[in-house]
């Protein structure tokens, strides 16, 4: 018996059936049979499964390693020596038979620079639904595997990306999540923070010199990165922040220091330091793709954005639900701006803006080590942003769902994930899921028609346009 997905596959695919059936009208009827059977079955179900999949621990166990890397061509910051240090968290993928009950769980870092022995066991994640991952255990020698780059929100840590990793890893990436040095305090015993001008312009230097180092590594005979990854094969992500990295990394940023004219939350970083460099931050072309978490693209002029040409996945806030009222194109702005192919937007009813990480889990981690973040205590941070949103698993595998179908498709070319990336998929198959699609009606319908405006859809599906100014500035919160 088919399943539902095949049997909608069967039903998209009609037309070539009775063309089959046509080219085949002088075979014997049996024979004429027994061919349209197999391929009704045989193709459409295994697409079906793999769909499945997306949503569970892929086929591979999964390897953790940390470590710390130094930029010594960039300032180095506060309260360190010798240049600019970039911790990194690693998930990679494992051959099932290399790990045991004997094998060691992962141990994730804290705060790698200031108190590296504070950990975190995977069994702690596990606990909480994450798969489980294994400190340095041995790479599957299937690879080499596609590499995804993660940039972490603006303050909490890189380690709240622990679900991207060890999902992603399971299916056959290599992602790595570095910690970006000079973020707001997180814990209380952090040297100062720098300013916001000097966390964009570093972001995405921080990311290719990860890549650099990593690509590196893979050449390096002996090194347990050897051979495992595929330089023609890497993404970008990041959230909040991060995705402003992302986003820069495809298409650049002509200086840091023009952000204020479209960000409205600049009012509270103060004067920007004179030391921070007006030099452009210049796309990075091993990127391949990207996926941006509700993503900062008020860091960058319309114009900016427009230089993204790569393919592209924009995964936030449902608009009507943002907790800034002023902000109901935040994501759409980013997807009508992209020039590249294809371009899609997907909206998450039920989140805010902390869903799209490890945060609310990353709370608890801390409350079992007796730690809170500078903000509050682990219960005051929790009521305040974990409270009345979907539960965090429902949200991580949806997210981590998306990445994949459109990773696979998009930077592997793999076939049977594409019909996941379309507005049908969402309105049939996912609760309070609306996915679009490119919003550009011709390529120069929004210069042409409205020189300081973009338009987007609100819902899906639905006729209804709104029109926002493309570089205005966002009104700040109350």
């Amino acid at each position: 018996m088919l399943s539902k997905s095949a049997c909608f596959l069967v039903g998209t695919k009609m037309k070539r059936i009775s063309v089959l059936l046509r080219s085949i009208g002088r075979m014997p009827c049996m024979l004429a049979a027994f061919t349209l059977l197999l391929w009704i079955q045989a193709v459409p179900c295994q697409a079906a499964a793999d769909l499945q999949q997306l949503g569970q621990m892929g086929p591979y166990a999964i390897g953790f390693t940390s470590f710390v890397l130094t930029d010594a061509a960039r300032p180095t910051p506060a309260s360190y020596t010798g240049g600019r240090p970039i911790p990194v968290y690693l998930w990679y993928p494992v051959d099932p038979e290399a790990v045991n009950d004997s094998t060691p769980r992962a141990e994730y870092p804290l705060d790698m620079l200031n108190m590296p022995d504070l950990m975190s066991s995977s069994e702690e994640w596990e606990a909480m639904g994450y798969d489980p991952a294994y400190q340095e255990a041995a790479p599957s020698a299937k690879g080499p595997f596609p590499v995804v780059l993660v940039s972490h929100g603006w303050t909490p840590p890189a380690w709240m990306h622990t679900g991207i990793g060890t999902r992603l890893a399971s299916h056959g990436f290599v992602v790595a999540v570095p910690y970006h040095a000079g973020d707001p305090l997180w814990f209380g015993w952090e040297p100062p923070a720098d300013h916001y001008a000097w966390v964009m312009w570093n972001r995405p230097r921080d990311l290719s010199f990860v890549l650099t180092n990593l690509l590196q590594r893979n050449g390096a005979d002996g090194d347990l990165l050897h051979g495992l990854i595929d330089p023609s094969h890497v993404a970008a992500s990041g959230w909040s922040a991060g995705g402003y990295a992302a986003m820069a990394l495809a298409g650049g940023d002509d200086t840091v220091w023009d952000y204020g004219l479209t960000d409205a939350y600049s009012v509270y970083d103060g004067p920007i330091p004179e030391d921070v460099p007006h030099t452009p931050s210049p796309p990075d072309p091993r990127i391949k793709a990207i996926v941006t978490l509700d993503g900062a693209n008020q860091e960058l002029r319309f114009e900016e954005l427009a230089r993204v040409e790569v393919p592209a996945l924009g995964l936030g806030e449902e608009w009507n639900s943002l907790s800034d009222p002023n902000m109901p194109g935040w994501q759409a702005r980013a997807h009508a701006a992209y020039s590249g192919h294809p371009n899609y937007r997907v909206d998450i009813s039920g989140t805010n803006h902390m869903s799209f990480s490890d945060f609310c889990n990353g709370l608890n981690v801390m409350a079992l080590k007796g730690l809170a973040p500078v903000w509050g205590s682990v219960q005051e941070v929790s009521a305040s942003f974990c409270e009345g949103v979907i539960p965090p698993v429902v949200g991580r595998t949806l997210i981590t769902r998306y990445m994949l179908a459109f990773l696979k498709t998009q930077l592997l070319g793999e076939t049977g994930y594409q019909r996941m990336l379309t507005p049908g998929w969402a309105l049939t198959r996912e609760t309070g899921v609306e996915f679009f699609e490119t919003e550009k009606r011709s390529p120069a319908s929004i210069d042409a028609q409205w020189p300081g405006f973009f338009i987007y859809f609100p819902h899906q599906p639905g006729s209804e346009q709104f029109r926002a100014e493309k570089n205005a500035k966002l009104a700040a919160p109350r």
